[in-house]
């Protein structure tokens, strides 16, 4: 089997897609005979999550876009397609292929497949020599070998050059991605640090609980006396204990509110130390519930519930009268 031609030509219309061949470790230019404004890739391999098959590069800068693309997959299969508009207003279309690397193209210059036509010539005249197919002449022969001697050099440097500016963007993609991914931790943390501190200077509220225990079934439910309150959010922080020689199972922690006899739930956030919502005889567990205290009037009482199967209540402790 022939290995793929590595410099292609794709004379492309509106109604015509175009096939490039890539391959991994191979990084694969399209040229294109205007600016490229902007690409558009099915697959387009993205850092942050890790997905994606193909990296994509355009030449040039923002202010000053080239009219290159350069494309190299990430993995050893995989298909997509490509949408690039250029400058002209062109928009063409692509499908991307993994192949191996001797199918692999490395260059493809694309024209436009109106402009590209070959234009239609008058016959020549009857009158005018033709020369004879079966003796050609000695200049004939070299200057066909000169021009193919010339043609070949010149994709030669055309595709060294080619190589080293796509690797070149590539290696400054992932060294940009490789700081990025080391320095997000960091990042992480100062917003962690920023946003706490700025609740520290609006001022930490609290409320005060009205009860801080119940006791039912041999579970012993305690509420923390302070009920802290920062960046509009409360913070109430519970523990569970079971008291009993058997285990005790529960399905849900939730708060409701009550105004006479209409109750309403509150929309929480529950944070537990266990995940699973059973204790063994002598276990405890502490959770935080995150709500919103606007949902809370006033007036309003406000109630913990630990909830059993179909929501059937198995204690409760009254934290707002």
């Amino acid at each position: 089997m022939l290995a793929q031609t590595p410099v292609a030509t794709l004379a492309l219309g509106p109604d015509r897609i175009g096939e490039i061949k890539t391959a991994q470790g191979i990084t694969t230019m399209i040229r294109f005979t205007e600016a490229v404004q902007e690409i558009i890739c099915g697959d387009l391999y993205d850092a942050g999550t890790g997905k994606g098959t193909f990296v994509v590069q355009r030449s040039g800068t923002n202010d000053r876009p080239g009219n290159e693309v350069f494309i190299k997959p990430v993995s050893s299969k995989g298909a997509s397609n490509m949408f690039v508009k250029t400058d002209g207003k062109h928009t063409y279309s692509f499908d991307l292929t993994i192949v191996p690397t001797a199918q692999a193209h490395r260059m493809v210059n694309v024209t436009d497949q109106v402009s590209s036509a070959p234009s239609s010539s008058p016959p020549a005249s009857s009158t005018e020599p033709r020369p004879d197919p079966e003796k050609p002449t000695a200049d004939f022969e070299r200057l066909k070998a000169e021009a193919e001697q010339q043609a070949r050099q010149k994709a030669a440097e055309i595709l060294r050059s080619a190589q080293q500016q796509a690797d070149r963007k590539i290696a400054e993609a992932d060294a940009k991605i490789a700081e990025a991914e080391r320095l997000a931790p960091q990042r992480a943390d100062q917003e962690i640090e920023r946003r706490f501190m700025q609740a520290l200077m609006l001022g930490l509220r609290e409320a005060k609980v009205s009860n801080t225990r119940a006791i039912a079934k041999k579970v012993v439910i305690t509420i923390d006396q302070r009920m802290l309150m920062f960046d509009d959010k409360a913070y109430l922080r519970y523990t569970m204990q079971n008291t009993g020689d058997q285990d005790f199972a529960f399905t849900a922690m939730s708060l409701e509110v009550s105004e006479g006899k209409e109750v309403k739930p509150v929309t929480a956030v529950v944070n537990q130390s266990k995940t699973e919502n059973v204790l063994a005889p002598g276990e405890s567990l502490t959770g935080v519930m995150v709500f919103d205290p606007k949902q809370v009037g006033a007036k309003q009482r406000l109630t913990l519930f630990v909830r059993g199967e179909d929501s059937a209540e198995l204690a409760h402790v009254t934290i707002q009268q």
